[in-house]
């Protein structure tokens, strides 16, 4: 496990300069896109979230376990877990999320040409250390919650990508007065009206629950979320 954890963490000092795609400043918005939000409060999607919010916080006991005793962690992902966090640690701002947004990108290795994944807790998707979008996400939305993120200002995107024509997830973060987009597919790090012109946004989830975004349809999305890669 020791030798994974360095792997990651040389990785990592190797990628240190970060892709920054056209990220200029933009007005402090409550939500990703600066698009309205309403309360979902029952549906697939809801259910789904409910389960995961009590995995998170499962799996955050044993972190906190084995960050105390390391010595006596029965959990590789945990190990793992927190060499992600910890690497973290040593940024700020932008260099930080960018960290931590590509160790979760090497830890997980996509799925490509298979039924989508279901959902699983940030444990269970370093244990697998495969999977699709929606384990990259929960997985980035955790680590950024434990780097010491507030929990408003981190949230996973659900978005529809109009070019594949399947349901994607994304993690949003706000930093410094804009919303920036963290992708399983690439180590860049977007705003989002770069994502726009492929992506519908649909739903987002956090601590607060899920909502759905208000789009001209006014279509509430009440689905399992993410079905693709």
């Amino acid at each position: 496990m020791d030798t994974q954890c360095s792997l990651v963490r040389r990785i990592l000092r190797a990628g240190a300069g970060l892709l920054l795609l056209g990220l200029t400043a933009q007005t402090e918005l409550q939500e990703p896109f600066g698009l309205p939000t309403f309360v979902v409060a029952d549906g697939l999607l809801h259910a789904t979230w409910e389960d995961l919010r009590e995995d998170i916080e499962a799996d955050r006991t044993v972190i906190a376990r084995c960050r105390a005793r390391p010595e006596d962690c029965s959990s590789p992902a945990a190990l793992l877990f927190i060499a992600i966090v910890d690497e973290g640690q040593l940024h700020q701002g932008l260099a930080r999320i960018g960290h931590i947004n590509r160790a979760v990108n090497l830890s997980i290795r996509g799925i490509k040409n298979s039924a989508p994944s279901d959902w699983s807790s940030p444990l269970a998707a370093l244990t697998d250390g495969a999977g699709d979008c929606k384990q990259h996400a929960i997985l980035k939305y955790a680590a950024l919650r434990d780097v010491g993120l507030s929990p408003d200002s981190v949230r996973i995107v659900i978005v529809e990508d109009r070019v594949l024509r399947q349901k994607h997830a994304l993690v949003a973060v706000r930093e410094e007065g804009r919303w920036i987009f963290l992708n399983n597919h690439s180590a860049i790090l977007a705003e989002g009206d770069q994502l726009t012109k492929r992506y519908t946004p649909l739903n987002v989830l956090d601590h607060v629950g899920v909502r759905a975004f208000m789009l001209p349809s006014f279509q509430v999305q009440t689905g399992s979320g993410s079905d693709g890669g």
